[in-house]
């Protein structure tokens, strides 16, 4: 039987789904071999960006940080196979099943988990890969506001990870004192960058959108406090004060996306929430409002409300205050709840895409290299070898 070109089979399997190439993994060394490489998993996440593109959702699975962490596929849900639903991830060995965890980013389907014992991990959680990353040199104190982040550098073709506390004001001053620094993980080495928006308090999860990370910011004015988006641009590592919400009466306000395009979704003047979508990335006047409704129609109105995504139906999926993960109908105005398996009584979710990225990149690097090289001194003894015949075969004519 004739075989196929390889660089015809490497094609046809990039374009698998991730959890069909993790148990094709088993079929032989050489596939084996093939797809635990780490340049496979680029054309893989390649592959899986194109496709996506035809579909306006950002919901692929969703990661649980509750005890037992694990996933969930929200677009098998109500389709009767609940063993599609949620599967356990598991801790890493290093980490005590009930040391806490919050989530500090999502990129190419790895999670930064921030453990309340001050551990920081990388999780893939379709391969259970996982990474325990160094302590910051700074620390932050509980009245500290932190955010955290995680995102790609195409420069560089690494993943960076950051992680900033900005003080508390002193009492007549809106100005405070901010630390940042960032590790890319194939140097797993934490460096200081600067913070110029001092007067600008950011904390948590930053939302990955067109290469930069972004937060929502409050700051102190003669009317009260003005609600802004700062971004972080990833390759310039810069941070900057990104285009103006929307300008309405908003309570709350939560930050998403749809695609590619940053989302933000508000409680406004305390009746009706809404959903807003910039439709041209950095533009004030791109935010296009995409629903509103009434905050009757939620029977938790005393939690606190964060969008989670949107599913390829159009559904929306609402987090209600970690106690209740709720599935909305726009159009038909239901609500629909998950069951989660959750000890803790309390979760943190948030969107991944399924990957064969490894958070072991340096690693994955050097062992690629390494072999690179052997793979050329046994060339080069062979060739060696092939001279040394020829050599002998001439002199014995």
């Amino acid at each position: 039987m004739p075989k196929l070109p390889q660089e015809i089979i490497e094609d046809i399997l990039s374009r698998l789904a991730v959890k069909n190439l993790v148990q094709l993994k088993c079929v032989c060394k050489a596939w084996f071999a093939l797809i635990s490489d780490p340049q496979f998993a680029k054309a893989q996440l390649k592959q899986a960006a194109k496709a996506k593109k035809t579909t306006i959702t950002n919901l692929n699975k969703l990661f649980f940080a509750n005890c037992p962490l694990q996933t969930i596929d929200v677009e098998a849900f109500g389709d009767g196979d609940g063993d599609r639903i949620s599967q356990q991830v598991g801790y890493p060995e290093r980490s005590a099943p009930e040391n806490w965890a919050d989530i500090g980013g999502s990129c190419d389907g790895l999670i930064f988990l921030v453990c309340y014992s001050n551990d920081l991990l990388v999780l893939n959680p379709t391969t259970r890969d996982s990474r325990e990353l160094p302590k910051p040199d700074t620390t932050s104190t509980s009245q500290d506001s932190v955010f955290y982040g995680l995102g790609y550098d195409v420069s560089i073709d690494d993943y960076k990870v950051v992680r900033g506390a900005i003080s508390a004001a002193s009492s007549g001053s809106s100005s405070r004192e901010a630390k940042v620094e960032v590790l890319e993980l194939k140097t797993n080495t934490w460096r200081k960058i600067q913070y110029a928006h001092s007067s600008i308090n950011i904390d948590g999860r930053g939302i990955l959108s067109n290469d930069n990370l972004h937060w929502i910011g409050t700051r102190k004015s003669d009317l009260g406090y003005v609600r802004v988006i700062i971004s972080f641009d990833l390759i310039e590592e810069r941070f900057k004060e990104f285009a103006p919400v929307p300008e309405y009466h908003i309570y709350s306000l939560d930050l998403g996306t749809l695609g590619d395009n940053l989302v933000i979704f508000c409680e406004s003047e305390g009746t009706f929430y809404e959903v807003w979508e910039m439709k041209k990335y950095g533009v004030k006047e791109s935010w296009t409002r995409l629903f509103s409704v009434s905050n009757e129609i939620f029977p938790y109105s005393e939690f606190y409300v964060t969008l989670v995504g949107f599913k390829k139906d159009g559904k929306v999926l609402l987090d209600f205050d970690g106690r209740e993960l709720v599935v909305y109908n726009t159009k038909e105005e239901t609500l629909r709840n998950f069951l989660i398996d959750d000890d803790w009584d309390n979760f943190e979710a948030v969107i991944y895409e399924e990957s064969l990225i490894s958070p072991n990149v340096a690693v994955d690097d050097e062992a690629n290299r390494l072999n690179q090289a052997e793979d050329v001194e046994e060339k080069v003894e062979n060739s060696s070898e092939e001279v040394q015949i020829k050599k002998k075969g001439k002199k014995l004519e």
